[in-house]
């Protein structure tokens, strides 16, 4: 019987470590793709990163421990191992999901602020990554009509992409200004060419 739980062991253990090493993987893939430059600061990454990796990395093993066995057949533990790997596969693909929705889609300024929008808070169609200005629609004009439309529908001017302007760093911050998120106030500035976001200490 001792013989048997060891095996498991084992198995759960190599499992957890395979587990450890794929998971770490994507991990680095994700933070330096998608949240490079400071970009983690401008929502709850490592909350989130860290509720997934946990899930999988326990979820996979206890499964591991409780479904296969040396005492069932190759085909058993095979159709078993299969049927734990697409859970954890599904668990990290929602997962994935979850921190892509949490990536950077544009900086807004409206009024007189600057606000850091994150996908899952854009609107439908296609804005790059950047800095756009709210341009109000005047008053008596077509435009306001739509605009009037989408504050009725409880959608704030900041998601309204119908009415933005591009603009860049250097003619809105000139060398660093803050940007409000969900995580607070955070500092964008720009090194070698690059948009940087860096805690704001206020």
């Amino acid at each position: 019987m001792n013989a048997i739980y060891l095996k498991k062991l084992k198995w759960s253990g190599l499992h957890f470590l395979l587990g450890l090493v794929f998971l770490s993987a994507v991990g680095f893939y994700i933070y330096t793709q998608w949240f490079y430059a400071g970009r983690h600061y401008l929502t709850d990454l490592i909350g989130l990163a860290g509720i997934i990796l946990s899930i999988d990395l326990i979820l996979g093993p206890m499964l591991c421990f409780w479904l296969l066995s040396p005492v069932k057949t190759r085909k058993e533990n095979i159709i078993n191992l299969s049927l734990i790997v697409f859970l954890q596969l599904s668990s990290l693909s929602y997962g994935v999901v979850q921190i892509n929705s949490q990536r950077l889609a544009y900086i807004i300024k409206w009024q007189t602020s600057y606000f850091a929008i994150s996908k899952s808070d854009a609107r439908e169609g296609y804005i790059s990554e950047g800095f756009y200005l709210f341009n109000e629609p005047d008053v008596g004009t077509n435009d306001r009509l739509l605009y009037d439309k989408l504050i009725n529908q409880s959608i704030p001017p900041i998601e309204m992409n119908e009415f933005f302007e591009p603009t860049d760093f250097e003619t809105e911050c000139k060398t660093i200004c803050g940007v409000i998120t969900k995580n607070g106030i955070v500092n964008v500035t720009k090194i070698n060419g690059v948009i940087t976001f860096n805690k704001s200490l206020r």
